[in-house]
């Protein structure tokens, strides 16, 4: 026979779409992408007057300086982070909204599929147990009809004294 398996037991339900865990995950993302360099541009040139010139043109399109971060002016090394311009980071927060909608969507989706597999494996070893089950009991019956055709064919030995 195959050999034995623990026996598959489900517990709860699928999850389904839950709009709280949905801001929650949403504003995970959101977080790190305020408290990370995401939400900031990082400027590097090898030359000073390079260098000026990029940040003047991110300040004239809307960028600032971010004065969380430091400004490295060391020779032929200069790089600053400037904060993205409201613009932009609504386009990237939609970014962001998308994929975390579309990331809890295949999670949920996932689930629902793992759910699917348990069920199915429950319903074969359930299947399989009953098979085996009634093979017992008939291979059971055939044995006591067998032993009861055997007593009924020869009559008990009888040993005299």
């Amino acid at each position: 026979m195959t050999a034995n398996k623990d026996k598959i037991t489900i517990r709860g339900t699928p999850p389904k779409y839950d709009e709280a865990e949905y801001d929650r995950r949403l504003a995970l993302d959101l977080h790190k992408y305020h408290h990370t360099t995401d939400s900031l541009e990082h400027v590097t040139a090898s030359l000073a007057h390079d260098f000026l010139e990029l940040v003047a043109d991110k300040m004239k399109a809307g960028y600032t300086v971010a004065r969380n971060w430091r400004v490295i002016t060391d020779p032929l090394n200069y790089s600053c982070f400037l904060k993205k311009p409201d613009d932009v980071q609504t386009l990237d927060i939609e970014a962001i909204k998308a994929n975390v909608k579309a990331s809890y969507v295949e999670w949920l989706q996932s689930e629902h599929s793992r759910y699917q597999n348990l069920l199915r494996e429950q319903l074969k070893q359930a299947a399989v147990e009953k098979e085996a089950k009634a093979a017992a009991e008939k291979e059971a019956r055939q044995l006591a009809a067998i032993e009861k055709q055997v007593a009924e064919c020869y009559s008990p030995l009888v040993i005299p004294d």
